[in-house]
């Protein structure tokens, strides 16, 4: 049923027809819409209103925005900023407790998951449903490339320009222009300013 919907919207461009109405709504409803962005309405959202989006950017459909304000006895101020000429694919996540920050000309691809927080599991007696949650800060800085299937939750910063393979899993920060892959993702490639090209990293280079 979802394929069959999903060859509708595509092939005769419902989508896009449908989404007028909803342009209006969202510019309603979240916290800042730029010039030009584009919102699908099959997205899942929640407390939208914590969202600022940039001009030319794009939500792609069946994606979740998900700011969280509460959880359990938890309180939460969370904020999702998404810069100028950003791309957040199909099927993605963005879980918010905190501060989730997406610098311009960011490209995400389809079926990331992107949270600032991750559930604590120090008190083995109870379920993890039971236990808090820990907030953290994400940062992309501009120009960052977040492959398919990427899976990055927690403290994460990643610096501007910096790509992130495919299903890849960020455990730690990657550095600007540095190219991460794997589970957990280390650093494969860096980009030489002097020489203007990519340049593999050594096997036991940091």
């Amino acid at each position: 049923m979802i394929s069959i919907l999903n060859f509708l919207l595509e092939k005769f461009r419902l989508e896009l027809l449908i989404s007028v109405p909803y342009s209006w709504l969202y510019r309603q409803l979240l916290r800042h819409v730029g010039k030009g962005a584009y919102i699908s309405p099959f997205i899942e959202s929640k407390n939208i209103n914590c969202v600022s989006l940039g001009s030319h950017s794009s939500i792609c459909r069946n994606t979740r925005l998900i700011a969280i304000k509460r959880y359990g006895t938890q309180s939460f101020n969370p904020h999702i900023n998404i810069g100028n000429n950003v791309l957040v694919g199909v099927g993605c996540t963005l879980s918010c407790v905190n501060s989730i920050d997406i610098g311009h000309d960011v490209t995400i691809g389809d079926h990331v998951y992107i949270a600032d927080s991750h559930h604590d599991y120090s008190n083995p007696k109870l379920g993890i449903i039971q236990q808090p949650l820990l907030p953290g800060k994400i940062s992309i800085g501009e120009g960052a490339w977040v492959g398919y299937g990427a899976f990055i939750a927690g403290d994460i910063s990643l610096g501007e320009h910096s790509i992130v393979g495919a299903n890849s899993v960020v455990t730690r920060s990657v550095p600007a222009f540095t190219v991460v892959v794997g589970a957990p993702a280390k650093p494969i490639k860096r980009y030489c300013h002097e020489s203007n090209q990519w340049i593999k990293i050594s096997s036991g280079s940091p």
